[in-house]
């Protein structure tokens, strides 16, 4: 190989070199944004006191209608007796009024979402498992079988399968949305149920005093 091609293949491998050098200074850097350990122990409280406040709210209004009203609603002295239905949207046929039952089946279901929402952050925050979701309904229909056992128990109203079954597929909705949303939509949901609950219980406690 003659001396001019040495310095060409030379010149050449310096030109890569160099290249390849300024394309690597040049790329961008990738950063990985970890949140600090203040804002997870911020959002950790928020999740806890919101389902905190959430979690009174629902006794509220499943075991002590008998006490509590809001503005009206329903009737206190009719859930001081046991009544037992385990027939499958019964309330359908021959309702008194015929926005009852569906304002009984919406009801329910929204009930129960912020359950699922919170009980899909707290497992999440806990463990990893790709049946969160499927755990996040078998939970949601465990609290809502106690509860309706409670009311049998104690007289406290009317225990319904299908309050059951509608706050168990409530369960399931808030735990999808759970799982769907990011980070910052968890947060602002969690502001709005807590302040929601804040709200509607104060209502009760009003109106049962002013009543």
């Amino acid at each position: 190989m003659s001396t001019t091609q040495l310095r060409e293949n030379r010149h050449a491998t310096m030109h890569y070199d160099t290249t390849q050098d300024t394309s690597m200074r040049d790329a961008p850097r990738k950063t990985s944004r970890k949140t600090s350990p203040k804002k997870q122990g911020a959002s950790t409280l928020l999740t806890g006191l919101a389902f905190g406040v959430y979690a009174v709210l629902l006794a509220m209004l499943t075991l002590l209608k008998s006490r509590l009203s809001l503005g009206g609603l329903w009737n206190t002295e009719a859930h001081h007796y046991r009544s037992l239905d385990l027939q499958l949207f019964n309330g359908f046929v021959d309702a008194p009024i015929w926005w009852g039952p569906w304002t009984n089946t919406f009801g329910n279901i929204a009930l129960f979402m912020p359950m699922g929402f919170y009980l899909y952050q707290i497992l999440r925050k806990h463990r990893r498992s790709h049946f969160t979701i499927v755990e996040v309904t078998l939970y949601s229909a465990v609290i809502s079988m106690v509860i309706e056992v409670l009311q049998w128990v104690f007289a406290l109203g009317y225990t319904d399968v299908d309050d059951l079954l509608l706050n168990t597929i409530g369960g399931l909705l808030g735990g999808l949305v759970a799982m769907t949303v990011g980070a910052r939509s968890l947060k602002k949901l969690s502001w709005i149920i807590l302040g929601g609950s804040l709200a509607v219980a104060g209502l009760m406690v009003y109106s049962s005093m002013a009543g």
